[in-house]
């Protein structure tokens, strides 16, 4: 009850948010834009702190085991947070509320300030609540993202936290992953690398998916500096035989993941909307209308030995099992989040009931 309570909450505040700013841009003659929807949830969910405790006793789920081991990472349970969100808040509330760990948003080497506004918007597919987002990866660069990382509280729930790499090219990859792995070489909390390599809101954000021996390449510098887990996130927009023979070559190096995968480009003429939506007139598309393809990309790689991670359309416990039938060892979850977080708590609630 509780959670659906929750829930309900959530999604309320969310929309009256929601109405407020669109209204307030359509009277200055301004687009639609969600990220001040986004913005404004960010500090209502850091002045509502003091709440967290009571809301994690009223929330959690009985225990059990449902821990997923991958090499030396230990999993709570199959949910994952995408590499979409950098907000430090909203990250702990997802762990308070159960999640088995998760990836840190995409950082590049240097600050960046992504792509003209507006950028992301609300779209329905399907009668479902999606997203379609042209952000191009602003974020404060990794030298500033590890230093806030480590000094936070993400690390007292000692789950595995993934730190996600993107890069226009193999240089800016390895410069950014030697910012990281200086700072955390020696530390022996369960962090783990994911290389971006599918961000299709960028110019050369899948040079590599492109490049097979230039990405071969990196992956070879990185083992000679880290033995810690890295994942590699695939696009869903590319040819079945391009993701096998990917696939292939990654699984040939130790301790490494499939993430499959990312986003779906769609242009907004494709969704209905006018070019003006979205400063580049189209973006990555993302929600449950993902899902089939994510469970194809399942089917199709469930035959090397690298774990894979379903990322695309996890929007409930139906779509949760469907992957994890299907051959994921984890479940990544994005756009399913920022509608409702209580998702985690829900799903987690029937996931244990049925196990």
């Amino acid at each position: 009850m509780w959670i659906n309570l929750f829930g309900y909450w959530y999604k309320g505040i969310r929309y009256v948010i929601k109405i407020l700013i669109f209204t307030a841009r359509k009277i200055v003659l301004k687009p639609k834009d969600l990220e001040g929807v986004v913005k404004s949830g960010h500090i209502l969910l850091k002045l509502s702190k003091p709440t967290w405790p009571i809301i994690k006793q009223l929330t959690r789920s009985k225990k059990a085991n449902n821990q997923v081991e991958i090499y030396d990472l230990k999993f709570e349970n199959p949910l994952t947070f995408a590499a979409y969100e950098s907000n430090i808040d909203l990250l702990s509330f997802f762990l308070e509320l159960g999640i088995g760990g998760g990836c840190y948003k995409t950082m590049m080497i240097q600050p960046r300030a992504g792509n003209p506004r507006p950028r992301l918007q609300e779209v329905m597919i399907d009668n479902q609540p999606s997203l379609i987002n042209a952000l191009g990866l602003p974020g404060k660069g990794a030298k500033e993202t590890i230093k806030q990382i480590l000094s936070s509280s993400l690390l007292t729930y000692q789950r595995p936290l993934g730190f996600s790499i993107g890069g226009d090219n193999s240089d800016d990859y390895r410069q950014t992953f030697m910012t990281y792995e200086n700072h955390i070489k020696d530390m022996k909390y369960p962090f783990y690398y994911e290389l971006n390599i599918s961000c299709p809101n960028t110019d050369s954000g899948q040079c590599l998916a492109d490049n097979h021996n230039e990405l071969s390449g990196l992956l070879k510098e990185l083992r000679t500096h880290t033995n810690r887990v890295i994942s590699v996130k695939i696009s869903p927009d590319q040819a079945n035989h391009e993701i096998t023979a990917l696939a292939d070559m990654v699984c040939q190096y130790d301790r490494m993941i499939i993430n499959a995968g990312n986003t779906t480009y769609r242009s907004c003429v494709e969704l209905g909307l006018n070019n003006n939506t979205i400063s580049r007139e189209g973006g990555g598309l993302s929600g449950p209308s993902l899902l089939p393809r994510t469970l194809e990309l399942m089917r199709l790689l469930k035959e090397f030995k690298c774990p894979i991670i379903a990322t695309g359309g996890v929007h409930s416990e139906a779509s949760v099992r469907a992957c994890l039938a299907e051959g994921a060892s984890l479940v990544g979850i994005a756009t399913a989040l920022v509608m409702n977080p209580f998702i985690i708590p829900k799903i987690l609630k029937t996931y244990v009931h049925r196990c």
